[in-house]
């Protein structure tokens, strides 16, 4: 996940912090970064909550330190079975987090499912994972194929590090995979009125593939997606 630009690392999802639970003690976030999710949750719900952060870039989780209680560099698509290392184990025993959260990091990953089975084993019961995903339905991702053309940006839908792409229900599976039940599906627009003549342009043609066009209008304005998925109490 590198980059030039150092606000990558250090924007709190406003989104992601409105799901989070004020009551919730403990936490683990991958993907990290400079900590500015767990300094905003610490701020705005729990200022003790127990805070473990897991991230790729040393520099930047160097800057996260001061908030919070474990701070662990890892390449979790390089580690296939997290019991084999007695660290992360022992920071993340299983079963007793409130919230695991992955914030626009998922599809960063070879192995996104893999990773994602083996956070959830970190909730306790009736624990929920938090999940910001970049939505590829994306109104700006068909205008750019319809010109031939697929960017490679900085960040965003075109981010060059990108390595998987996830529609709307390719997010929910993938909760629905590691057993979760999605309570919240919370989508992220922004600037609608931009893509509004293209949609439009187009539902003749989800109609003809018998997708019905408001949904597909609806499902094609959000930038991301904040999914909560609680792993069940019993």
């Amino acid at each position: 996940m590198q980059t030039t630009s150092s606000d990558y690392y250090g924007n709190v999802n406003p989104t992601l912090l409105g799901v989070v639970d004020p009551l919730a003690q403990r936490v683990a976030e991958f993907g990290c970064g400079a900590g500015a999710l767990a300094r905003a949750v610490r701020q705005r719900c729990n200022a003790r909550v127990h805070y473990v952060g897991v991230e790729l870039m040393a520099d930047e989780l160097a800057k996260a330190h001061e908030v919070l209680d474990v701070a662990l560099v890892r390449n979790l698509d390089q580690t296939p079975n997290w019991s084999v290392d007695a660290e992360l184990m022992a920071a993340l025993p299983h079963g007793s987090f409130d919230h695991v959260i992955f914030g626009d990091v998922l599809e960063h990953l070879y192995h996104p499912d893999r990773v994602f089975q083996q956070a959830v084993a970190c909730l306790r019961p009736g624990g929920s994972a938090l999940v910001c995903i970049p939505n590829v339905q994306h109104w700006s991702v068909m205008a750019q194929l319809l010109r031939g053309h697929w960017p490679q940006q900085d960040a965003g839908l075109f981010d060059r590090t990108h390595i998987r792409w996830f529609a709307l229900t390719d997010m929910v599976q993938l909760l629905q995979r590691a057993g979760l039940v999605v309570e919240q599906v919370v989508p992220r627009v922004f600037k609608p009125e931009n893509g509004q003549a293209l949609l439009q342009a187009l539902q003749p043609a989800a109609h003809l593939l018998g997708v019905d066009p408001q949904q597909f209008m609806q499902r094609s304005l959000p930038l991301q997606y904040v999914l909560v998925g609680r792993r069940p109490a019993v």
